[in-house]
C-alpha cells in the first residue's frame, strides 16, 4: 500500500475507458494509465489492444465498476449502445434500449489510490456514477492536478464540488468539435468520442470559479435548469488544481 503524499506526475486514470481511445492516446503522451471498466468485453478488447503496454507495466486494466466500496455490483451493459453502460438501469436503459444485468467487482477510488497512487490527471466519464466519484475525490486530502468529468446536466454540482474540494480554476470544453483535431505532441488525431486535450494543452482561457458558472450559466443551461446549448454540442468540465493561465506570445 502507497504512503500518498502527492500526486504523480507521470500517471493518468481513465475512469471509463469504454473502447479505449482515450487510454491510447495517454500512452502515446508516454503517462502509465490506470484504466477502469466494467463491461467485460472492452476489457478484453482492450488486454488484446494494449497488450504491449499491459505488459511492460505502463497500463493497468481495472475490470470493475467505479464505485464508493470494494464488492460486487450489479452493472447494465447497453446492448445497442455501449456507452451508455451503466449501474444505473434509468441510465443504461434510456430511449428503451436494450440492456443486460451482469455482476461485476466495484472498486472505490481509496483503493485505486492505495494500489496505484492519485493520478496527474484523471478523467470521469462513468455514466451515472460521476457524482460518486468526485465525492470520494473531494474526501481524499491529495488531489488530482487536474481533472475532466463529462457534464451529464449537473455541471453546477460538479463544478461546486471541485471548487469546495480545492480546484481553483476551470474550462468548459465542447466535446462536439474533438474529433479529427491532433495533438501536435505525438501527433495523434482524435477520434469520434475522444475527450481530447487535457491540462495545459487545452487551448482555451482557464477562469476561475465564479466566472467558470457565469460561463456555464450563458452556454450550457440556466441556473433554472434551461438548457441553451443544441443537443449536438455535448460538454467537459476541467479544473486545475492551481491556476492557470494562458501562456501569450509577446
Amino acid at each position: 500500500m502507497l504512503n500518498i503524499r502527492e500526486s504523480m506526475p507521470g500517471l493518468i486514470y481513465d475512469l471509463g475507458m469504454n473502447n479505449g481511445d482515450d487510454t491510447d492516446y495517454y500512452l502515446k503522451r508516454e503517462f502509465e494509465v490506470v484504466a477502469v471498466e466494467a463491461n467485460p468485453a472492452l476489457c478484453q478488447m482492450a488486454r488484446e489492444r494494449f497488450a504491449e503496454a499491459i505488459t511492460t507495466g505502463r497500463l493497468s486494466v481495472i475490470e470493475a465498476a467505479i464505485g464508493d466500496h470494494d464488492g460486487e455490483v450489479t452493472f447494465h451493459v447497453n446492448l445497442d449502445n455501449h456507452h451508455w453502460s451503466s449501474m444505473d438501469i434509468n441510465w443504461a436503459g434510456r430511449d428503451d434500449s436494450a440492456c443486460q444485468a451482469i455482476t461485476v467487482q466495484s472498486v472505490s477510488l481509496a483503493s485505486l489510490y492505495a494500489r496505484h497512487g492519485v493520478p496527474h490527471f484523471m478523467k470521469i466519464d462513468v455514466e451515472g456514477a460521476d457524482m460518486l466519484v468526485l465525492e470520494q475525490v473531494a474526501a481524499n486530502q491529495v488531489l488530482p492536478d487536474f481533472i475532466s468529468i463529462e457534464d451529464c446536466r449537473f455541471g453546477f454540482d460538479y463544478a461546486r464540488i471541485l471548487s469546495q474540494a480545492g480546484y481553483e480554476t476551470f474550462q468548459l470544453v465542447d466535446q462536439s468539435g474533438i474529433a479529427g483535431t491532433i495533438d501536435p505532441a505525438c501527433n495523434h488525431v482524435f477520434p469520434d468520442g475522444s475527450s481530447g486535450l487535457f491540462g495545459p494543452d487545452l487551448p482555451d482561457d482557464w477562469e476561475a470559479y465564479p466566472d467558470f458558472i457565469e460561463t456555464y450559466a450563458t452556454t450550457v443551461r440556466t441556473r433554472e435548469g434551461v438548457r441553451l446549448a443544441p443537443r449536438t454540442r455535448w460538454w467537459d468540465i476541467h479544473a486545475a488544481r492551481h491556476a492557470q493561465h494562458k501562456e501569450t506570445t509577446p
